[in-house]
């Protein structure tokens, strides 16, 4: 059986702070607070927090599908996959993404845009599994993010048994 992880793909957008986030809380308690959230995090090697990242991955409370977007430090994220039990995905610009309008297949990494329709979301869901070739992860996309889509592709992962 295929694993599938969830997470968003923006996860510095300003408009998280007071609706997913604690206004309270620290900015640099944030990337502790996603990895307790979701199980995918995906991260631009050239973020301003980039470093933070690698640190609060050796204290993960689990494993994690971390992708590194235009990564140049592939060899400095890859550790972190085998001394921590992560996945880390170090994703280039010519890997595959696969999306929903998308015909892309053999991806490990999919977008999709925020929605509450569940017969939409489960389609994607279903659609993204068929064409992954492992483990996988589906990130929601768009400005502001959607935290509440990503529960609901959770929760649909685990009423169809992923």
């Amino acid at each position: 059986m295929k694993a599938v992880h969830f997470g968003i793909r923006n996860r510095q957008s300003p408009a998280l702070a007071g609706g997913f986030f604690d206004p309270d809380m620290p900015a640099d308690w944030r990337v502790a607070f996603l990895l307790n959230e979701h199980d995918a995090l995906w991260v631009d090697a050239e973020a301003d927090d980039a470093e933070r990242v690698r640190e609060e991955l050796a204290d993960a409370p689990a494993a994690a599908f971390v992708v590194v977007d235009e990564s140049q430090w592939t060899d400095d994220w890859l550790p972190l996959g085998a001394d921590y039990g992560h996945t880390i995905f170090c994703r280039r610009s010519d890997t595959p993404l696969w999306r929903p309008e998308s015909d892309v297949t053999g991806a490990r990494v999919g977008l999709v845009p925020a929605s509450d329709d569940p017969a939409r979301l489960k389609a994607w869901l279903e659609a993204f599994l068929a064409q992954a070739p492992g483990s996988a992860a589906l990130f929601v996309d768009g400005e502001p993010p959607s935290t509440a889509t990503v529960d609901r592709l959770k929760t649909l992962a685990d009423l169809l048994g992923l």
